[in-house]
């Protein structure tokens, strides 16, 4: 081949100076290849990175939120317990008091059975029925009463009667109320029944001294549920204690406030008043 040949050829792109052109242009794309690949993983590092600061910002948020809401409250609580801290603090005590006598206290049952005194004089119920129910009521817890009963009561219940038996009169109406209390629903309509058969008895034993018989109304029903603890009356009574103390309360506090800024607006004790200014004459 001519060196002309080879001029022409070089000329046209062929031969080794082609070739150098074509490696140039192939490390050309491979390097701008690895800068695009680069450049996409650099942007996807910064979304990953992005992605986790705006989830760490919006984890930290409600925590923030949470103590500027407490730091608002803060002083306005603190200002709170300062002046009323007492007070809240004994309508609780009341509360917790009623609520823990009603969860602790031992259980207790209560039936009732009721008596009639019936004058035999006029055959109804006069002043002397009245009267001597009154008196019969009295005697109904007594042990000596209740051994006249036929009825017998629980084991051991004689020394202890009137913590069991409970009796109650009107002052117009001759009739008299028999309460029995026991732990147990058949040991309370026992004690009523008990107090009432015997108190019959006893009248009727009694009647020609008295001019009165007694007569059973209603012998006491085996209750079905306790009367004690009562939940909702036992936390009411205990709030209510509560509210009372904290009214009292506030009220030696006020007592005691008041008297403080009267004191402080008095003049100390001993203080002599300056002399008063004289008036000044002025001739004109």
């Amino acid at each position: 081949m001519s060196q002309r040949d080879a001029t022409k050829k070089s000329a046209h792109g062929e031969g080794p100076p082609g070739e150098a052109a074509r490696a140039k242009n192939a490390r050309t794309k491979t390097d701008r290849a690895k800068t695009d690949r680069a450049k996409t993983d650099r942007a996807k590092t910064g979304r990953a990175k992005a992605s986790r600061a705006k989830a760490r910002r919006a984890a930290a948020t409600p925590g923030r939120a949470a103590g500027a809401a407490a730091a608002r409250l803060r002083a306005p609580l603190t200002a709170f317990l300062r002046r009323f801290g007492l007070l809240a603090a004994l309508v609780l005590s009341g509360f917790l008091g009623g609520l823990g006598y009603a969860l602790f206290a031992p259980t207790t049952y209560t039936a009732t059975a009721y008596v009639l005194v019936v004058d035999d004089g006029d055959g109804g119920q006069g002043p002397a029925a009245v009267s001597f129910a009154q008196a019969f009521g009295r005697l109904a817890p007594l042990p000596e009463t209740l051994a006249y009963s036929s009825i017998p009561l629980p084991d051991g219940a004689m020394a202890a009667t009137r913590d069991h038996i409970q009796s109650s009169t009107s002052p117009d109406t001759p009739l008299i109320k028999l309460a029995g209390s026991a732990d147990t629903p058949a040991g309370a309509a026992a004690y009523a029944n008990a107090a009432a058969d015997a108190l019959v008895r006893y009248g009727t034993s009694h009647r020609t001294d008295t001019g009165v018989r007694v007569a059973l109304m209603s012998m006491a029903a085996t209750p079905s549920a306790p009367s004690s603890p009562n939940l909702p009356l036992d936390v009411a009574v205990g709030t209510a204690s509560g509210v009372l103390l904290a009214g009292l309360g506030a009220a030696v506090l006020s007592g005691r406030r008041a008297r403080g800024q009267h004191d402080a607006g008095r003049a100390p004790r001993g203080a002599v008043p300056g002399p008063a200014a004289e008036p000044v004459e002025v001739h004109s």
